[in-house]
């Protein structure tokens, strides 16, 4: 399958149009499959429990219902997911207010060291960074996991031994019996279709 990279952008940004109306259900449907998890994801990189981290997630949610019918996709001021990614902080900021007005920090030293950590801007600029590549090796996985279910074996593990363990194509070619060529183009043909599906995913 062939794509370009920016159709995976405007796509979504159709989507972002399109959740706009609040009343198309399909739309809306779409964006929360798309971004939820990763809300998810980043909640749980702030060390909250499962069940805090689906409560913050489904709070962000709302709260996007009713910001989503004015916003204004500018790529020019940054990234969708890096405003959503402010707006989750600051969900998660608040609920450790609400942690501290109800008593629940007292004495939780891990919780304490959260609460420290979202007042300070620097700190909280690292874990981004943390967050953000963590999202970027999953993204990886999920790209290799897809791209090597439609590829030949013997195509994927000419890459992962080129590619990924950095060995000589010559050696790759003996071990596997393929001719040099067709190892190079292995490689070649799998870190494209990466690219892609890297791309797709990315646009989401």
């Amino acid at each position: 399958m062939s794509t370009n990279p920016d159709s995976a952008t405007q796509t979504s940004y159709t989507l972002l149009m399109r959740v706009r109306d609040v009343s198309d259900q399909q739309a809306w449907n779409e964006f929360v499959e798309c971004y939820a998890p990763k809300i998810f994801l980043w909640c749980r990189r702030f060390h909250l429990q499962e069940s805090d981290a689906s409560d913050v997630t489904q709070e962000v949610l709302v709260k996007l219902v009713s910001a989503m019918q004015s916003f204004v996709y500018d790529p020019a001021r940054g990234s969708f997911r890096g405003w959503l990614k402010t707006i989750t902080t600051n969900a998660v900021r608040d609920l450790g207010r609400t942690w501290q007005r109800d008593g629940r920090a007292v004495g939780n030293a891990h919780l304490a060291q959260l609460l420290e950590s979202l007042e300070d801007p620097k700190a909280v600029k690292v874990l981004e960074e943390v967050i953000e590549g963590a999202h970027q090796q999953q993204i990886l996985q999920e790209a290799e996991t897809q791209v090597a279910l439609r590829v030949q074996p013997h195509t994927w593990k000419a890459y992962q031994l080129t590619a990924m363990q950095q060995r000589p194509a010559a050696q790759v070619a003996r071990e596997l019996q393929m001719r040099i060529s067709e190892v190079y183009v292995a490689k070649s043909r799998v870190m494209k279709m990466l690219r892609e599906t890297i791309a797709l995913l990315e646009g989401c």
